[in-house]
């Protein structure tokens, strides 16, 4: 376990110890109750990227009310560019310097102007919670079992396990009064950045694969071995001629180092590379990706990429793609999943059995499935592209648009 993620893990500690106490405080006072019309939402929603693009189907059906967002300010950039239009108010990770003084100033933001509700999309913190409630509005979130939330919560909502976290998002928001909508959102993609994108990477007519090894700071053993993704990316790039780009934050360089090594040149590395933007942009123009339970899954569903997902710790009925065509692959071992809400999504496994179970043949197959469909598709459209159309050749050009029915919306 690297770091980072030891930070996270002592995180989950502190907030269990000093959230527990802080929520057996707040059982004596009486409960809030929902105004008759809600104008002003504050959705709480600290880690993820990936949890963030869940959560803006939700956010854009609340366009007509004031939405604040609290989340970690390292979340900042992603959520200007792509989410849809909201106020932000943010912290720095609970390790950071100024973390304490930042939350001060996030409770007194709150105390000056009240939400009519909270909305808390958490699925075991407590702090955050308690921090949401000091505007004194009334606070909906989950009643996870054995994290001892309840107490914070004036609408508790029960805890499903076999509901998709994007479901779970729409039942909260359900649960406050407010709208909901259902399947992927759709992130907002700069107009620019796909044009700068395709000079820069020299983006050519081959299938395009992009290869996500990483999984964050939390939890390592969600990913795939990385010798693993770099013979994938071998038999990707022989048996389909793709072109192979393996992403990366700046901190995974090493794991993305070690797939292209792996890949017998058939990889290139972009670790470090792309902004969250820039990420986004390369996803929408992608044929496919490849990642473990991660972030750029969920972006990409928002941009309508298929992606072929690994998952062993998590399982795909709550964090898996939702896009039509794409894959969800998952051993299904006994021990799996291990990461679960109920335990604070606390695992002391270090064998991972699970994801040595997904083996390159079965992700290789399923890789084939999603890129012969997709040029099946493709070839379709040039196909209709050369028909006479009776509204005129612009519009049997229009119809035969490279965007393919995917959900990327252009700001």
């Amino acid at each position: 376990m690297n770091v980072p993620s030891r930070l996270v893990e002592l995180c989950k500690v502190a907030d269990a110890r000093l959230g527990g106490a802080l929520a057996r405080r707040a059982q004596e006072g009486p409960r809030r109750v929902l105004p008759d019309d809600v104008h002003d939402v504050l959705v709480v929603r600290l880690w993820g990227l990936g949890n963030l693009t869940l959560l803006a189907p939700q956010l854009a059906a609340n366009a007509q009310r004031r939405v604040r967002l609290l989340t970690l300010a390292c979340n900042a950039p992603f959520a200007r560019a792509h989410l849809p239009p909201v106020e932000l108010l943010t912290v720095p990770a609970p390790y950071a310097p100024g973390f304490v003084a930042e939350v001060l100033r996030v409770a007194r933001a709150l105390h000056l102007e009240r939400p009519d509700v909270v909305v808390d999309l958490e699925q075991f913190l407590r702090l955050p919670l308690w921090l949401a409630r000091r505007g004194g509005a009334p606070c909906v979130g989950l009643d996870t079992p054995g994290q001892g939330r309840a107490a914070l919560l004036d609408i508790p909502v029960a805890y499903d396990p076999t509901r998709h976290v994007a479901d779970t998002f729409a039942a909260l928001f359900a649960a406050a009064g407010l709208d909901t909508a259902r399947g992927p959102g759709a992130l907002r993609v700069p107009s620019d950045a796909g044009g700068r994108l395709v000079r820069a990477l020299r983006l050519d007519g081959r299938p395009l694969v992009l290869l996500h090894p990483g999984s964050g700071d939390h939890f390592p053993g969600r990913r795939w071995p990385p010798e693993r993704y770099g013979r994938l990316a071998h038999v990707l790039a022989h048996a389909h001629d793709a072109r192979v780009l393996v992403t990366g934050s700046p901190r995974e360089r090493a794991l993305v180092r070690a797939v292209v090594a792996e890949s017998s040149g058939c990889a290139e590395d972009l670790a470090g590379r792309l902004a969250a933007h820039e990420l986004v942009a390369l996803l929408a123009r992608a044929d496919l990706l490849v990642t473990n339970d991660t972030g750029p899954l969920h972006m990409a569903d928002a941009v309508g990429t298929r992606a072929v997902a690994l998952y062993g710790p998590n399982t795909p009925h709550r964090y898996g793609p939702r896009l039509p065509g794409s894959v969800g692959l998952f051993a299904d071992l006994p021990c799996s999943p291990c990461l679960d809400d109920r335990s604070a999504k606390h695992s002391s496994c270090r064998h991972f059995a699970c994801m040595d179970a997904l083996d390159v043949p079965l992700v290789a197959r399923a890789c084939a499935r999603v890129l012969d469909d997709r040029r099946t598709t493709r070839d379709a459209c040039a196909a209709r592209a050369q028909l006479p159309s009776p509204r005129g050749p612009d519009a049997a050009a229009s119809d035969a648009s490279p965007a393919g029915g995917r959900r990327a919306v252009v700001g």
